[in-house]
């Protein structure tokens, strides 16, 4: 009977031995597991700390970039104001064409009021001639000048709006880059949080 009880407690303590042995089998296991997820989290963690980096010049670049935005508005309004300082004086060039036309159709009136006396006296009519003469040369000098000065003003007006086009694509694309500047923060984030 003795010999049976030593057999049972032979196997008991087998057992227990199997169990405590399986048992550091797990602790190693479980050591093992918890030191790869250290490791994981320390990997993850360089890797907010990059993310961190690069998110903070994300935002220099977007500020250096809201910078030049405001620049190009600056310089756009100051294009628009001299855009209308060339339209007010477009506008003074037409009332002064208007006034030398009005001054034109009254020399036409003149002339032809001369014409009319032409017979009263010969001497006369060649004095009134010579003054025709010289007011049409006036005439055409002053046409001249007038054609001149609109050219000029299509010129300066043409450049003025392919350079208010050229900034408007400026600040387009520098909108465009800055939308898909913060797409990309949105994903980083949710990769980040998710």
């Amino acid at each position: 009977m003795s010999e049976q009880l030593l057999e049972k407690i032979l196997l008991v303590v087998t057992d227990i031995q199997k169990e405590l042995q399986d048992i550091r089998e797990e602790q190693k296991a479980i050591r093992e597991e918890q030191k790869a997820i250290r490791e994981e989290q320390r990997a993850i963690r360089e890797e907010q700390k990059a993310i961190r980096k690069e998110q903070m010049a994300i935002r220099e670049e977007q500020m250096a970039i809201r910078e030049e935005q405001k620049t190009f508005r600056e310089e756009i309004n100051l294009l628009r104001e001299e855009m209308n300082a060339f339209r007010k004086e477009q506008q003074l060039i037409r009332e002064e064409q208007q006034a030398l036309k009005n001054g034109q159709k009254e020399l036409y009136d003149l002339m032809n009021a001369l014409l009319h006396r032409q017979d009263e006296t010969d001497a006369k009519l060649e004095a009134l001639t010579m003054d025709v003469h010289h007011m049409r040369g006036e005439m055409t000098a002053m046409k001249q000048e007038i054609h001149a000065l609109n050219e000029k003003i299509d010129s300066h007006y043409e450049q003025f709006n392919e350079r208010l086009n050229n900034l408007q694509l400026d600040v387009d694309f520098t909108v465009h880059k800055t939308t898909m500047t913060e797409r990309e923060l949105f994903k980083m984030r949710n990769r980040l949080f998710s």
